[in-house]
């Protein structure tokens, strides 16, 4: 069995980190995540804060099938490939409505919804 966990940034997936026997392997998803967590850092008011480097965290770990190598990239995969490409303005606008939930995972079932 692999241990598997995600990087966060506040709700944001940035990391996919897993590890099984043989080691450990860690998955960066795409470079639009991280662009997103600077857009949402500038929008919260986040950059160059106590509070922006606060906000990274690590998921649970999960238990999940498989080898490191393969449980990383298929999660990674189904990040990049399923999480909604407008997850910026959905948070931006959840922020300015006042409904924005900032903990780790809040909106990953947003890539069930497709």
């Amino acid at each position: 069995m692999t241990q598997l966990r995600i990087m966060y940034w506040k709700e944001i997936p940035v990391q996919i980190q897993a590890e099984d026997e043989f080691g450990q392997i860690s998955k960066q998803l795409d470079h639009r995540f991280q662009e997103g967590v600077d857009a949402i850092s500038m929008l919260d008011g986040s950059t160059g804060t106590d509070d922006y480097l606060m906000s990274w965290t690590w998921g649970e770990y999960q238990e999940v099938e498989g080898n490191a190598k393969n449980a990383a990239e298929s999660v990674s995969n189904r990040y990049n490939t399923l999480f909604p490409k407008d997850f910026v303005r959905r948070i931006r606008d959840a922020q300015r409505s006042g409904n924005r939930n900032t903990n780790p995972g809040a909106i990953d079932h947003w890539m069930e919804e497709k």
